[in-house]
């Protein structure tokens, strides 16, 4: 029994570093790894696979059969999904030469991806809106998403193109970060039609600004269905303007409000931002917490003390868990504050994934820090 035990421990180790070095190479190389056929790739978990990284082609004739195995889910993303490299060094480096990290993990990433990941390990059922290549990449973050039971029925592989990687710095002294990707994104670059059947049963919608074709479908379902729709912007990706009419709640870093309004104080760019949208303003500040317009005036929520290791997905995780908690009609205050909290305890550790907090973790982390434990 332990010669079996070490044959298999000895194959996993085998099997994981050959993912690696096809991990590596391909990043060297930049080369796609190829589907067999000229067809419409759906990378799915509504199939039973023997092993997690199996692919499963289906045409478009047999797009049905996908959906007859899929069930209503709570929380649906429209976004992007990456393949993040973080490396971990003592502060940033901006002159020429050669560094070293301390630190070099392989995870996936990505603003709806991880958001979606976070609302999971929370408790909500999620479905994953998105666009990867038919390479090993988009694979790995297809195993990556599945691990967190996100179901991917919504998100389609590239025959021919490339998945998304960012490469990620961080600081290990402040815990910092700095994200470099392709301005050009290949697996966004063909015209790909939303699947809106797949949205049935949805409480509420992200959309993170990628896809923007896809998000407006999405989008005008959601509004004709009288599903709130949550905004994650990060800068305004072309075409972003066109959804703004369908926002319920845009939610952004304060460095963008600021680009975007062109304004310096809160109350000003609070109320820049209902001129511009149509949603409930709100603007995130990292340790400073947040401020949101309620019935016109401006209120704040707080901040949570957390020894910052890494401040990688804390943004994505507080729209996760946002979109958790107003699906479960939280209110609004409540739903930010919960969400403050969910996006310090995810700094915790290297990674934007890695200390994504469990309920209990949150509760206790709460009851900790003088808040109410209770949630639903």
């Amino acid at each position: 029994m332990h010669q079996i035990k070490c044959f298999v421990t000895v194959m996993i180790s085998i099997r994981q570093r050959l993912y690696f070095l096809i991990l590596l190479t391909n990043n060297i190389l930049n080369k796609p790894y190829k589907a067999s056929n000229n067809q419409v790739i759906i990378q799915s978990s509504c199939f039973r696979s023997l092993y997690q990284s199996k692919k499963h082609a289906v045409t478009k004739n047999d797009r049905h059969k996908v959906q007859e195995r899929v069930t209503s889910y709570m929380i649906a993303a429209i976004g992007i999904a990456t393949l993040d490299m973080i490396m971990v060094m003592e502060g940033f480096n901006g002159h020429e030469g050669s560094f070293h990290c301390d630190k070099l993990i392989t995870e996936g990433g990505g603003m709806a991806a991880t958001a979606l990941c976070t609302a999971s390990k929370l408790g909500s059922p999620t479905r994953l809106f998105s666009r990867i290549g038919d390479d090993v990449h988009g694979q790995f973050i297809l195993d990556g998403l599945k691990r967190y039971g996100v179901d991917t029925c919504g998100t389609v592989s590239l025959e021919g193109r490339s998945t998304t990687v960012a490469i990620v710095i961080t600081d290990s002294i402040t815990g910092e970060k700095q994200f470099f990707s392709g301005r050009i994104k290949p697996a966004f670059i063909d015209p790909v039609q939303l699947d809106t059947s797949l949205l049935e049963g949805a409480d509420v919608l992200l959309v993170d600004g990628h896809w923007i074709e896809g998000s407006l479908t999405g989008c005008k379902w959601a509004q004709s269905h009288g599903i709130p729709v949550v905004a994650d912007f990060k800068c305004m990706y072309p075409g972003v303007e066109s959804l703004l009419p369908y926002i319920g709640y845009f939610i952004i870093p304060s460095f963008f409000a600021e680009e975007m309004t062109g304004e310096k104080t809160t109350r000003r760019i609070l109320k820049k931002l209902t001129s511009l949208q149509a949603g409930v303003p709100v603007i995130t500040c990292g340790s400073k917490g947040g401020a949101y317009l309620s019935n016109g005036e401006v209120t704040t929520y707080r901040a949570f003390p957390i020894t910052c290791v890494d401040s990688t997905g804390a943004g994505d995780a507080f729209h996760g868990a946002f979109c958790h908690f107003l699906s479960l009609g939280v209110n609004i205050g409540r739903c930010l504050e919960l969400s403050s909290a969910v996006g310090a305890l995810n700094c915790r550790a290297i990674g934007g994934r890695t200390a994504l907090p469990s309920r209990d973790e949150l509760r206790q982390f709460l009851r900790e820090n003088g808040a109410n434990p209770e949630f639903p």
